[in-house]
């Protein structure tokens, strides 16, 4: 068995979709700090190449949803503010925590869950570098699922996964990390490279054909499927076959308990603190 899911046995794990966003700015240390907290068994984030090569957790292929980069003058001229066209140092300058407290995204402001206490923090966020985090994460044995986005029009297409595997390498994180992607060229390219990494295939719309003889074909150890295509009977089918199904992105608690009961090792969620605090309650 891979040595990431020697931790996982069974199934009802909840993991933290971007950290615990519905309490902090996404993709930020603190929304991987309150993962954590809460009690999350582990934590989802997206990573991206900068113009200079630094990995770095960042969701959107384009600034402005996240940061205040339309604020800067200096920066604002550079439209359509794509990550991979700015250095690691420009994006250094950006606030990643703001637009938390402007857009209020899951009313958890408005609703008190997240309390003033809270807001000096989430000002001072910024974009991190993945190797800070995996450091946290190694520091707190808090294991994550890392999704590389697909920049196949980008300059770092070539670099990601490489620079990918070295920063785990470095880091002494290979056991604690969970890689996932939708370019699914990457995870073959991944277990060519280090087939001890535990890789996941992320699908939205519709499955593969043949998905057994395809999951079995890419080598990886999970399946990642969008929860609204996901049923029961292929939870079953594939977890039969020694694959793990963990579903994205489930919010509601009746859901998670009906995927958990038919066998999915986890599901992310935007909601861990309250997953969690189901599961206790049960």
């Amino acid at each position: 068995m891979n040595l990431f899911f020697e931790r996982f046995s069974g199934s009802g794990y909840i993991c933290a979709h971007r950290g615990a966003r519905s309490i902090a700015p996404e993709n930020t240390v603190l929304a991987l700090e309150q993962a954590r907290l809460c009690g999350a068994d582990l934590w989802e984030t997206d990573v991206r190449l900068s113009a200079d090569g630094e990995l770095v957790l960042f969701h959107d292929q384009t600034l402005e949803r996240t940061t205040d980069v339309a604020a800067l003058e200096t920066l604002y001229s550079r439209k359509p503010w794509k990550l991979s066209d700015f250095s690691f140092e420009e994006l250094c300058l950006l606030n990643a925590g703001s637009w938390f407290l402007r857009d209020d995204p899951f009313g958890t402001i408005a609703s008190g869950e997240v309390g003033g206490v809270d807001v000096p923090k989430i000002k001072a966020q910024k974009i991190p570098l993945l190797n800070e985090t995996l450091r946290y994460s190694l520091r707190h044995d808090f294991p994550l699922n890392l999704e590389i986005k697909d920049q196949s029009a980008t300059a770092g297409a070539q670099l990601v996964v490489d620079s990918v595997l070295k920063q785990l390498r470095e880091t002494g994180t290979e056991p604690l990390v969970l890689i996932s992607s939708f370019n699914h060229d990457y995870l073959r390219l991944l277990k060519q490279l280090n087939p001890n990494i535990a890789t996941a295939a992320l699908v939205e719309d519709s499955h593969p054909e043949n998905l057994i003889d395809y999951l079995q074909d890419l080598a990886v150890e999970a399946y990642h499927p969008d929860q609204l295509i996901t049923d029961a009977d292929l939870i079953n089918e594939l977890t039969s076959k020694g694959i793990r199904v963990n579903l994205w992105t489930v919010n509601d608690i009746q859901r998670a308990r009906h995927f958990f009961a038919a066998g999915a090792t986890f599901i992310c969620t935007d909601w861990p603190q309250h997953l969690v605090a189901d599961r206790h309650s049960a």
